[in-house]
């Protein structure tokens, strides 16, 4: 399938009846909303479609909604959300996989304290140590400054425990404001390709978020339904799996390797030798979430 370059939303809305976005890199940047991003949700609402927020944040998604208020996104913009979050919070509480259901309940907590509510659950203690625990709950880094090596000293003590690990937000890094930082996603990975640890992922690119959030959006036919996102290993690989279309926002997290700077398109070859590397083909690439 051909990638086809688009300048902004509004030919879109011919072809399709509900749009699930991304949050940051395509609609805010952790900090404020992106450049027309605002303009475009209301746009699509206007034209009557059904808008739902897919976010591997790693908190509930009440927590999320919070979070996206104080960060200026209207709640009339949108219809639903979902985080990856909301996911792992639900998987540990129900516990109806045998995975889950053989965690046991002291956890070991790697995250920043804003994520500490990710422990408020019926089936989860908090202990202190690697020691003490049954398996370690990863949110991400505990400051936004460190790197993964902080943490190999931690994991290979986890990994001689085999201690199984809940990854709440797959992405591997993100940028905040101009900031690169490290997310949960990198941590679980290096658990996983150097101790051999034991990981389960809640997010996309996962198949069960994009099964709940399309329940969420009362099950619309497939074919009338696009991933919005900009991030190719989580938004456009699980819209993919999902048998979705999918929008690649080319001026988020991928916009360095790509050449660009936010707010512009790539050349066509450089966007192609990405899309190649990673063996996936969005119906559209479009700069940034905008109307035209």
């Amino acid at each position: 399938m051909k990638t086809n370059f688009i300048t902004g939303f509004a030919p879109l809305v011919a072809h399709y009846d509900s749009f699930i976005v991304d949050l940051w890199g395509t609609l805010h940047n952790g900090i404020e909303p992106l450049p027309g991003a605002l303009d475009c949700l209301e746009r699509l609402k206007v034209a009557g479609k059904s808008i739902a927020l897919l976010s591997n944040a790693p908190f509930r998604t009440s927590v999320v909604i919070e979070v996206i208020d104080r960060i200026g996104v209207p709640r009339e913009l949108y219809d639903c959300v979902l985080s990856s979050g909301e996911m792992a919070w639900r998987a540990v509480s129900d516990r109806t996989d045998p995975w889950h259901a053989a965690l046991g309940c002291r956890a070991v907590f790697i995250g920043n304290d804003r994520h500490r509510s990710m422990l408020d659950n019926p089936h989860v203690e908090e202990v202190d140590g690697i020691a003490d625990a049954d398996f370690i709950m990863c949110t991400g880094p505990r400051q936004a400054a460190d790197t993964i090596d902080d943490y190999l000293s931690e994991l290979a003590v986890a990994a001689g425990r085999n201690l199984p690990m809940i990854c709440a937000n797959p992405d591997r890094e993100v940028i905040r404001g101009e900031v690169r930082e490290i997310c949960a996603g990198a941590i679980a990975e290096r658990y996983k390709s150097e101790f051999d640890g034991d990981v389960a992922w809640h997010g996309k690119p996962f198949a069960p978020v994009f099964e709940e959030v399309l329940r969420m959006l009362e099950e619309p036919p497939r074919s009338r339904v696009i991933m919005v996102g900009d991030g190719v290993h989580t938004d456009i690989a699980g819209a993919a799996t999902a048998g979705l279309d999918a929008v690649l926002v080319c001026g988020g997290i991928h916009a360095a390797v790509l050449g660009i700077m936010p707010g512009d398109l790539p050349e066509v070859s450089n966007l192609e030798e990405f899309l190649g590397e990673h063996h996936l083909s969005p119906c559209y690439a479009v700069a940034q979430l905008q109307w035209d």
